[in-house]
């Protein structure tokens, strides 16, 4: 028997400030006898205490064993975030808070807490049959009490038959079969969201007597929800494992189904009631896919050694259910400038909509008879979805006389994404589809009029490029956001051997380390697919403002040990 106690505690304050310097052409003029600009300076500051305890105790009885553990755990976490901005100066070329005309600070604060308690027991017999049955039951404070607790079970089964079975091939060297289901649950919404909060102006107002007070209001957008419930998501999961002509050859192989339910949605409400949208549970999807680990030795000599550990992921999903009534089939969840990344009931989860060029019955492009630049249609259209169905890496080792070079390839492929850095190229003359009609000084569409006559209106250059951007129509830049690449290499030498007679070093090893290597395929133009400025879950598979661009990191590791 044990008992383990802890106390952690991670915590950081960051500050920063920045300005808009005086004479920036897009600012307002300041009033006279100040100069224009503005200037901030904000700070953040972070703290979350985790406190643990953990009791565990086991007991064998002849070929059947008992492994019991109790847990729990307390999670508190607050967020601050003070900011001061001041906008036109009293002194030219001096940022600072009190050169400022105008001072327009900014508190906000969340806290946050989930009480958990867990326990586990492993029933094992011969050490070839295994069965844990796992509980956990979290407490969240971001929820109205009624429904902050959630219960949780899972249970997984694992029968080692190569042990239990005598009469197997001589090639198989080991096997296992497994099976579980599992429940977890989450709040998955940020503090307050299930209350109504106010907030007073950061500047005081005159009432109707001409005396400043302050003034307060409702400081959401959001109607919030006191009846939200924890998603929960259950998952059942199948697998086997094997090893091969003495565990040279391995292979492991999953099949998992997994359904969220309960998911926290912001349905659309009326603009008329001074809210944009609501939180509901509504939100039922679906995950399923295989997963395989795939490992093998080619060479194994005295002197060197080959091994290679490829894994491999595929996945589909399904949205399944996103409102209370059938016809609530749609959401948009991100996206901007006819770019949109919508849940869409019967198709996958991360559904990419943009707008399309205009054709006739007959596939050809449609242009403006007068002006010659192209129309769109009137509705946006599903170009693809934002989240790859095959993903993984391949690790190459070789180890000759302890001098190891590895390797690692990894890849996702089957996503779409719109690459918008090409629109910004295409609409700044940037892009190399902007030759057409340089030479000329205009374009002719390639296409027809609205009457179905052949287009032959002249379009000058700028308007012409700039129409695809203006419209929204992000077609020309729907891609294959797929890529192969060259992640990480490494070359070091294991010097232990040599430390035979330093007392004090039990292990000394030196590596070189280069990243972000090399791409090998990619189907994007001008860009690298992961390098876009979008950060959302939100907003993936969008991209429009150029990022910064990628590095190539290269890097020495001395590791000792003692």
């Amino acid at each position: 028997m044990y008992l383990q106690g802890r106390i952690a505690q991670d915590m950081y304050t960051r500050g920063q400030d920045y300005n808009i310097p005086n004479g920036y052409a897009p600012i307002p003029a300041a009033p006279t006898g100040f100069i224009n600009g503005s200037y901030t300076q904000d700070v953040r500051r972070f703290r979350e205490r985790n406190y643990d305890f953990l009791l565990g105790a086991n007991r064998k009885i002849n070929d059947f064993g008992v492994d019991l553990t109790l847990g729990g755990n307390q999670m508190y976490r607050r967020m601050e975030y003070n900011s001061v901005s001041v906008t036109d100066f009293v002194q030219r070329g001096l940022y600072t808070i009190l050169n400022g005309r105008i001072k327009d600070p900014l508190y906000s604060k969340t806290e946050r807490k989930v009480n958990s308690l867990y326990g586990a027991v492993e029933f094992s017999y011969k050490s070839l049959l295994f069965l844990n049955v796992t509980g956990r039951n979290d407490w969240f404070s971001t929820l109205a009490p009624a429904n902050r607790s959630i219960l949780y079970p899972s249970v997984t089964g694992s029968f080692i038959f190569s042990d239990a079975i005598n009469k197997l091939p001589n090639w198989l060297s080991y096997g296992k079969l497994r099976a579980a289901y599992a429940e977890v649950g989450d709040d998955n919404v940020a503090p307050y969201s299930n209350v109504l909060y106010y907030s007073v102006n950061n500047n005081l107002f005159p009432n109707p007597s001409g005396q400043l007070i302050p003034v307060g209001g409702i400081n959401a957008s959001q109607i919030p929800n006191a009846d939200l419930r924890p998603l929960r998501v259950s998952e059942a999961e199948f697998g086997i494992e094997l090893k091969l002509f003495n565990s040279k050859i391995g292979l492991d192989v999953s099949y998992y189904r997994k359904i969220t339910n309960d998911q926290i949605l912001a349905a659309q409400v009326s603009d008329a009631s001074s809210f944009t949208n609501q939180l509901i549970n509504v939100g039922r999807s679906m995950n399923k896919g295989l997963e395989m680990l795939f490992t093998v030795s080619p060479v194994k000599t005295t002197s060197f050694r080959w091994d290679v550990s490829a894994n491999v992921s595929y996945n589909t999903s399904e949205v399944l259910q996103l409102g209370l009534n059938p016809a609530d089939t749609v959401i948009s969840v991100g996206g901007g400038g006819g770019r949109f990344v919508k849940q869409v009931v019967g198709k996958p989860i991360g559904a990419l909509y943009t707008f399309l060029y205009r054709r006739d019955d007959q596939g050809r492009q449609v242009f403006d008879a007068n002006s010659g630049r192209p129309l769109r249609n009137n509705f946006d259209s599903y170009v693809g979805n934002v989240l790859p169905k095959y993903f993984g890496g391949i690790t190459n080792t070789f180890n000759y006389k302890g001098l190891v070079l590895t390797t690692l390839i990894d890849f996702k492929l089957g996503a779409k994404m719109i690459a918008g850095s090409n629109m910004n190229a295409l609409r700044h003359g940037l892009h190399k589809r902007t030759l057409v009609g340089r030479a000329e000084g205009y374009v002719i569409g390639d296409g027809v009029n609205p009457d179905g006559k052949a287009n032959t209106t002249k379009s000058d250059i700028q308007p012409f490029y700039e129409t695809p951007n203006v419209l929204g129509v992000n077609e020309d830049f729907v891609f294959n956001s797929g890529f192969w690449k060259l992640r990480q290499i490494t070359l070091g030498y294991d010097f232990t051997k040599y430390m035979k007679n330093v007392k004090f070093v039990k292990g000394l090893k030196l590596s070189a380390v280069a990243n972000n290597v090399l791409i090998l395929k990619k189907w994007t133009e001008n860009m690298d697919p992961e390098n876009i400025a979008n950060i959302s879950d939100n907003e993936t598979g969008l991209d429009f403002w150029t990022a910064v661009p990628p590095t190539r990191s290269i890097g020495v590791n001395l590791n000792i040990k003692f």
